[in-house]
């Protein structure tokens, strides 16, 4: 499977029907369908097929033993729904997941790298605002994450 690299911002309306068009350079990723799933943060992620089959590995461990493993598996299966595109390219968002998350009129599509997010364009512009706030601290905590550890220098 070749790797996709979702990246841009596009600005979008969604319809009165709740029909959304995936970005024009997108669309042929999405020919068979995608997932739909919300986001922590009131996005929603939609994922191709196959990124779908490779975050379903990460979220749902398969240590159904514990019970934060069952909960989050739980919360994965129980809220992903799949979406067919049109053939204009649209997606149809389900009623209770633009209701949950004020996906309505003015929406914002965001390339994260292996998915997209969806997420209603104020609070897009929001979030935007905080990231914007907050960069230099999340480049250094980055930084600080990437150095070697000092108790792995010096011993040998």
């Amino acid at each position: 499977m070749a790797t996709v690299d979702f990246t841009g911002e596009y600005e979008h309306r969604l319809d009165d029907r709740g029909r959304l068009a995936i970005p024009s350079a997108y669309r042929g990723l999405f020919e068979h369908g995608g997932y739909l799933l919300p986001g922590p943060e009131g996005q929603l992620e939609l994922y191709t097929p196959e990124a779908y089959q490779a975050e379903k590995q990460i979220r749902t461990v398969n240590d159904k033993l514990r019970p934060a493993a069952r909960r989050l598996a739980r919360s994965f299966f129980g809220r992903v729904r799949r979406v067919e595109t049109d053939r204009q390219g649209r997606i149809l968002i389900p009623p209770q997941m633009r209701e949950e998350r004020s996906i309505t009129g003015d929406t914002t599509i965001v390339g994260m790298g292996e998915y997209l997010e969806i997420w209603n364009s104020e609070a897009w512009h929001s979030e935007q605002a905080e990231i914007d706030e907050s960069y230099g601290e999340l480049l250094q905590a980055l930084a600080d994450s990437l150095e070697p550890s000092s108790n792995s220098e010096g011993s040998s």
